[in-house]
């Protein structure tokens, strides 16, 4: 995770411009860095450990249903253990669990959990319109977000010193950004675009066909949205799911690195609508 901060706060964990999810909500945990620099805020929260998730599955087909926001904690437990290497795991468990309640709440966004047996063992969030999205976020969890991740930062100084020296005047600037600016570069894609944020599936349970269910699920919400292309980063190399995603029909694109040097593979797909019989 891949998964925000002074402004919202990605997804995110991932980039900048109409894409990106961690866009505004960093950018608005930039304005509330600015803000609270002098205030001690939730001196005593710190982030909570991932919690260890052991299921015993008898082989029953996954179970594809809307995320609830009751089960936003199991998307930030499973976020903090498969998708560690993005900055929004170092915010903690109760910024990540407001971040999948957001998604889960958002009307431009798709949530999803995949249950075996009773047993929820994988989750997938996105958005079906990527700005729309943004603006909800922004308008509706902004403060919320930004609060959660400025607490975090504020008795993690090593970590606000990292926020602060890789992103947060590109995160300002993205803020001051007019809404129908394009910001240019690989990710410049048409604004009804939808993005794949997350997607992770308990380790135990990759044989059962989850994350391909999951995948397929977000690109059909997209096409009954009337998105026509679907995008999503993944890590490059073996520790990414380039492969996973070229199996389901994905086109890997440029690739690029992330302000903590990790490399990133751009990835879109075609949303062909389906025909009417």
């Amino acid at each position: 995770m891949t998964a925000g901060s002074a402004a919202f706060a990605s997804y995110g964990l991932h980039h900048l411009g109409p894409l990106d999810q961690h866009a505004p909500m960093l950018a608005l945990l930039a304005l509330t860095l600015t803000a609270l620099a002098a205030a001690a805020l939730g001196a005593t929260v710190t982030p909570k450990p991932p919690t260890a998730s052991v299921i015993v599955l008898r082989g029953g087909p996954p179970t594809i249903t809307a995320l609830e926001s009751s089960e936003a904690e199991f998307c930030a437990s499973l976020h903090a253990a498969a998708l560690s290497h993005g900055f929004f795991v170092t915010l903690g468990d109760r910024f990540l669990s407001q971040y999948y309640r957001a998604f889960a709440d958002s009307p431009h966004a798709v949530a999803m959990v995949a249950t075996v047996d009773g047993h929820p063992v994988g989750y997938l969030v996105g958005c079906v319109r990527a700005r729309a999205h943004r603006q909800w976020v922004l308008k509706n969890r902004g403060v919320r977000l930004a609060t959660s991740a400025a607490a975090a930062l504020s008795v993690r100084p090593a970590l606000a010193v990292r926020f602060a020296r890789t992103r947060l005047r590109r995160y300002r600037e993205a803020l001051r950004r007019t809404p129908t600016a394009p910001s240019g570069g690989t990710q410049t894609i048409a604004r009804d675009v939808a993005v794949l944020s997350h997607v992770a599936v308990l380790e135990g349970a990759r044989h059962t066909g989850a994350g391909t269910l999951l995948v397929a699920a977000f690109e059909e919400a997209a096409r009954e949205a009337g998105t026509s292309v679907a995008f999503l980063t993944t890590l490059v190399g073996a520790e990414g799911a380039g492969p996973f995603y070229e199996r389901c029909g994905w086109r890997g694109g440029p690739s690029h690195l992330t302000p903590d040097g990790l490399a990133m593979q751009e990835w879109t797909k075609t949303l062909t609508p389906r025909s009417v019989s």
